[in-house]
């Protein structure tokens, strides 16, 4: 299995995983599930499936940065869609992964004050898919992670 099918894998499983501000993958004490913000889903995969460690020190912003611009016309499954900030075009505040057909799926529906379980599930935020790239406004372009060949 290629580097970028086995990323979308570990996207798709995580699923209905609950949102958490600055979560980057790791465990809920009490339940044990899995928590992420939007950067932290996409990091943690990457890095499952034996991509750089970029959790510590990535967001949003960072990767608009750190990966390659993709014209739409050559999206793949895989990719980032990312989103920017009301106002500021050139602020990345949201990242979802394409999954084909113009779904995209990501940790979505929280924010900075989404910081327990009781938050993610009174806000509904939680890894979700949507079926259109423009699920929300301010789309601000599409970037590739940089998968092995």
């Amino acid at each position: 299995m290629s580097q970028r099918n086995a990323f979308l894998v570990t996207v798709l499983s995580q699923m209905h995983a609950p949102y958490r501000w600055c979560g980057k993958g790791e465990r809920d004490s009490t339940t044990g599930q899995r928590v992420f913000d939007c950067s932290g889903l996409v990091t943690w995969a990457f890095h499952e499936v034996g991509g750089p460690d970029w959790r510590a020190d990535t967001n949003t912003d960072a990767l608009w940065t750190r990966c390659a611009p993709v014209p739409e016309v050559e999206l793949l499954p895989g990719d980032l869609v990312l989103y920017h900030r009301k106002g500021d075009p050139t602020d990345a505040e949201h990242v979802m992964v394409h999954v084909g057909g113009s779904v995209v799926v990501g940790a979505s529906g929280g924010g900075s004050t989404t910081l327990t379980l009781a938050d993610a599930a009174k806000a509904r935020a939680f890894v979700k898919c949507f079926g259109n790239l423009d699920y929300r406004a301010r789309r601000m372009g599409i970037r590739r992670l940089p998968f092995r060949p």
